[in-house]
């Protein structure tokens, strides 16, 4: 089949072995023992996009590869990890490298993105093909993997030290002039701002799961002026802003900056690998269930609701994650009318699945209902004038994801788990195509800005089901078969369910929109 990826990382893992391989895998029986506040990690371990598996397709396949150095907060919590690797698969994980990466002996911009991460691009012309705009005057190649770029973070275009505080800040003019080194190279299609750790340009939403999370708390407060001077810069090269990993105050900055002419050379807005919170933001905080103090910041626990008026079929109807690193319904509504495009993640926590074995699925209350968690600025949440009489005001328990429900959703049988977990995917196209719909976006216009970005090998935590690219032709099968069905069963889509091709939208979801929207962009 025809393979459009917007976020991807095909040779991520393999760059971390003492003597990098892009060709090597990274299996999960590679892993000796799982650590307790990691249940995933085998399963984390096995994702992979690799383009071994991706000539499988045998068509055209297009993949964003992603462009990243790791974080110096990231490389310390990852190297206690490498204990849980079996001793003779340590190698996999070089323990100097991290090290190297800690200290800043690895340069972020000139020694991992660079020559770590991108010459191994270049140098593997047998395994992929680099799109220019001459690729696209004639079909594309089916015996390579084509690739596009894109940079996430732009804490990975610095060598200075891989950090900020208040005396180390990422420099604006040294950002922008190794962009232009790398664009001396290559095209760049879309750069997030920030990443998981705290950035002088903007502010990142919470996004770190593993070990201790307090080095990756937000305490921001939106964008920042050497954060704006960033993205001019940006759109004066006529590349997307991908706002993933930004805050949501630093999103609604950027776009209510964009709408007041704040910038030249506008360029759309992207979001590469998206969840979606289900909610508008004015809604969010009637979903808090508790809010408490922690190191700075502040700790939530949002509950996970079912929308009783349009008459889920209970058990087995999936929920939301409505952390804020997802996008609220104004902010889908605005992507799509200024243009842009949005990649559906594949990662499982992102699309609304917590699973009964994570840390703490149920927070640290003694309630059973079922939560996502995260980490918030308390400047931030003060700027945006949340008040605390409206958390938990709308929360139903008849209408919450209890215990017993995923329970009952997940250990009954193999075939009901796996629809349970491919309806996450389903619930997330149907709630794109309502807030469209609902808000004067035509039907057949919203299906032409919407692909895939799964972000395999972005360490994510995989469904059971769908952990490598390979199982991507099962994913549109069963959107293909069941999306119609899903659809006429809620009173709200079946109004319009019948508007949509199901078979003409499979070709734009799975490649078409992102060939095209790629295509423009060079």
């Amino acid at each position: 089949m025809k393979y459009f990826d917007f976020h991807c990382h095909p040779v991520l893992k393999q760059l971390f072995n003492d003597n990098p391989n892009i060709d090597a895998f990274i299996y999960r029986s590679d892993v000796a023992a799982i650590p307790k506040a990691c249940s995933d990690l085998p399963s984390i371990i096995e994702t992979q996009t690799h383009q071994s598996q991706l000539s499988e397709f045998n068509d055209e396949v297009i993949l964003g590869a992603v462009l990243y150095s790791v974080e110096k907060n990231v490389a310390e919590t990852v190297i206690p990890l490498r204990g849980y690797l079996k001793k003779a698969s340590q190698f996999k994980l070089s323990e100097q490298l991290l090290k190297d990466i800690v200290s800043n002996k690895n340069r972020p911009f000139s020694d991992f993105l660079m020559k770590r991460t991108l010459d191994k691009y270049l140098e593997a012309s047998s395994s992929f093909h680099i799109l220019t705009k001459d690729s696209f005057k004639s079909p594309l190649p089916k015996n390579k993997v084509n690739v596009f770029f894109t940079i996430e973070g732009c804490h990975s275009l610095v060598d200075s030290p891989n950090f900020c505080n208040a005396s180390n800040k990422y420099k604006p003019g040294d950002i922008l002039s190794n962009l232009d080194k790398v664009l001396s190279k290559i095209s760049i299609i879309s750069i997030n701002i920030t990443h998981l750790q705290q950035s002088s340009l903007c502010n990142q939403a919470f996004g770190m799961q593993v070990a201790n999370a307090s080095a990756f708390f937000p305490s921001g407060n939106g964008f920042e002026n050497d954060g704006r001077t960033v993205v001019q810069g940006i759109f004066d090269r006529k590349i997307c802003i991908d706002v993933k990993h930004m805050s949501y105050k630093s999103r609604k900055d950027l776009m209510s900056e964009i709408d007041s002419k704040k910038y030249k050379n506008i360029q759309p807005l992207v979001c590469t690998h998206a969840g979606f919170t289900g909610m508008p933001f004015k809604d969010w905080a009637g979903h808090i269930q508790l809010k408490k103090p922690a190191s700075g910041a502040l700790y939530l626990e949002i509950t996970k609701p079912f929308n009783a008026k349009i008459n889920p079929g209970r058990p087995g109807f999936p929920t939301f994650n409505a952390s804020t690193i997802n996008l609220f319904d104004e902010e889908i509504v605005w992507i799509v009318k200024n243009g842009g495009v949005i990649g559906i993640s594949m990662d499982r926590r992102i699309l609304g699945y917590v699973d009964k074995f994570d840390d703490d699925p149920t927070g640290i209350t003694d309630m059973e209902r079922i939560v996502d968690k995260e980490f918030f600025s308390k400047t931030e949440w003060d700027s945006l004038g949340i008040k605390n009489e409206n958390i938990g005001k709308v929360i139903d328990d008849d209408n919450c994801l209890f215990m017993n429900e995923l329970e009952e959703n997940t250990e009954s049988s193999l075939p009901r788990r796996d629809e349970y977990f491919y309806d996450h995917l389903l619930n997330h196209i149907k709630h794109y195509f309502q807030v469209c719909k609902d808000n004067g976006i035509p039907i057949q216009t919203a299906q032409k800005q919407i692909t895939i970005g799964t972000d395999y090998d972005g360490l994510i935590n995989p469904f059971l089901n769908m952990p490598t690219v390979k199982r991507m032709a099962d994913v549109r099968s069963y959107i293909s078969m069941n999306l119609k069905y899903f659809l006429r069963d809620l009173k709200d889509s079946k109004k319009w369910a019948d508007e949509l091709n199901i078979d003409t939208f499979m070709e734009d979801l799975f490649y078409n929109n992102g060939y095209r929207f790629l295509k423009s962009r060079f």
